[in-house]
Parts: C-alpha cells; structure tokens; sequence
C-alpha cells in the first residue's frame, strides 16, 4: 500500500500503477465474459499476492517509496523487459549503431518510455532513431562515441529525454541508474535549486522529498520551477558533452511521470 505522495497512485491506494491495473480489470473482463450470463453483474475480488513479498520488499526501495505491506507493481506499461540485465547491454550497442546509419544528423536517448511521444511528435524522428538505454547510459554514450568516431563524423544534435528521477543522478556522477548502482537524486535536485537562490526551506523540502516525482508536485506552483529544471538540463548536458566530442550539441529534456515538459519546451 502507497502512504506517502510521489508514486503513480494515491496515498492509501494499493502500490500497483495504472497501467498495470488496467490490465488486471482486463484480464478478469476476459474470465468474465466466459461465465454465464446470469452470473456477469455479480461482484468480482481480486486479489494480486507475492509470497514472502513484504520480506522481498525489505530489500528494495519500497520502505523509502513509503510502500508497506509487499513489493509494488510499478512501471508505466505493465510489461517487464530486463532493463538491468547485463545481457542487455550488449544489445544497446547494435541499437545505438542502427540509430546512427545513413548519416542520421540527430539521434535521442531514453531511459524508458517517459518521452517517446516527444520524440515522435515534436522532434519528428523516426522510431529507430530513438534508442531505450535502460539505465546504461554512460555505455550507451560511450557506444554513441566509438561509433561516430570510427566513422570520422560528427552527430549535429543529440536528445537526452526522461524523468529527473533518473537522469539527473548524472550530476552526482551516476551513469549507471540502477538503483543499486546509484543514490536517489532528490539530492542533486535540491543543490541545483540552491544555486539558483531558492529559500532554504524549499530547499530542504526538496532534499527531503519522498521521490523526485514528489519533489516535482512541490514546486509546480513556484515561479521558478521551469527555470530549476532548465538549470538541471543544462547541468546535465554539459557533462554528456564532455563524455562525447564527437557530438556537436546536446539537448536534454526532462518530464514528469505524465510526460509533461519540465524544462524547455
């Protein structure tokens, strides 16, 4: 059960994210419609367990998340793929290869799905000119590197796309984002708010912050939230730059959970 704001779902809600719920209601619609008729208006429970899942959950992130009870069924598509996999790793490196053929001139990154429809919508590339990197962006960045440098040739504008959550763990020299290989970056976002002259108490508030995402329901209200996520932004893309010379500029572009825009439009 979620008890603190900053998941997918409300305070006091079970930890299981929309996607994933839908597709629950989907699955028990489908058992349903092979019932008789008389029996489809009754009243269905469903009940979703993991055995020795509030053991497992000790393990995870979920005590700090404020998730209690088990493990959460997060993600925003209800679809595992092993993201963290060493395995998968080698396979970034052929995407980022067929990304970059035929003397592409602009290329994105994503962590996750978080900016897909940016990528199509606003930049107008195509799909294999959008690379998933899971949380293996310093490799990615490096294949991205290798690639155009035995190529002798410049990229004229790479997109970094996703949640802070993630991409901002950079700035304290994160670029393996697992969770196991790195701290949460309310941190890093609290720093770059002081910079910019925020108050101290906001700044706390956000150091403090249950998740990123919570940090980000904190500020939407304040007038210097976009320039904040602007600031992190650039931040960020100052240090891909330097990690890859062989790209002549570098945009990165933050949102929420929901995918709205934090930063630059």
């Amino acid at each position: 059960m979620a008890t603190q704001p900053g998941l997918r779902v409300a305070v006091g809600e079970p930890a299981i994210n929309p996607v994933p719920r839908l597709m629950m209601q989907q699955a028990v619609t489908e058992v349903r419609e092979h019932e008789a008729p008389a029996n489809r208006h009754e009243g269905f429970d469903l009940t979703i367990g993991c055995e020795n899942g509030e053991f497992i959950a000790k393990k995870t992130f979920n005590p700090r998340l404020g998730i209690v009870g088990g493990i959460s069924i997060l993600g925003t598509s209800g679809i595992v793929e092993p993201l963290s996999l060493a395995s998968w790793i080698a396979s970034i490196e052929v995407y980022v290869r067929v990304a970059l053929v035929g003397n592409a001139q602009s290329i994105a990154f994503l962590p996750g799905k978080i900016g897909r429809i940016y990528t199509r919508e606003v930049l107008g590339l195509p799909t294999q000119r959008a690379v998933q990197i899971a949380n293996f962006l310093g490799d990615a960045l490096d294949f991205m590197q290798q690639a155009l440098s035995e190529d002798q040739r410049i990229l004229d504008v790479f997109w970094l796309l996703g949640h802070p959550g993630k991409l901002a763990k950079v700035l304290a020299g994160d670029w393996d984002t697992h969770s196991s290989k790195s701290s949460m970056a309310m941190s890093v976002v609290a720093d770059v708010a002081a910079e910019l002259g925020f108050n101290s108490t906001l700044v706390q508030a956000i150091a403090q912050a249950n998740t990123v995402e919570a940090a980000i329901e904190r500020l939407q209200h304040e007038s210097g939230a976009q320039a904040l996520w602007v600031e992190i932004e650039r931040h960020i893309a100052v240090l891909i730059h330097r990690r890859t010379p062989a790209v002549s500029r570098v945009e990165v572009r933050l949102f929420n959970l929901n995918g709205k825009t934090l930063g630059a439009p």
